[in-house]
């Protein structure tokens, strides 16, 4: 199942999404959120542990270039589309410290 939650500015997606997730988790699915919103607050919304701390992949410039060949302030030119990344479990998966901690098995 895949579910996206989009719409106008201030109108509670990340809430709606947090508690999407939390419904989900405790029903036993396996759930994976991406928050693709700049001001990326899903984290925070659904208790990860210094939230504040992960920085959204737009600033991660070498990161991108490492993975894409793509520069900063560059022009045309060709790049990546499909780099070969470690998936998300590898990236993100954290023991569980709390019963309500959202992870992959």
């Amino acid at each position: 199942m895949k579910i996206a939650v989009s719409g106008k500015g201030g109108v509670g997606k990340t809430t709606f999404a947090a508690l999407l997730i939390r419904i989900l988790d405790e029903e036993g699915k396996h759930v994976l959120a991406i928050d693709a919103d700049p001001d990326a607050n899903l984290a925070a919304a659904i208790g990860i542990d210094d939230s504040d701390k992960i920085a959204a992949i737009s600033e991660m410039k070498e990161l991108i270039y490492e993975r894409t060949g793509a520069k900063p302030g560059g022009m045309g030119g060709f790049f990546k589309l499909n780099p070969l990344l470690p998936s998300p479990r590898q990236l993100y998966a954290q023991p569980a410290t709390r019963p309500h901690e959202f992870l992959w098995p």
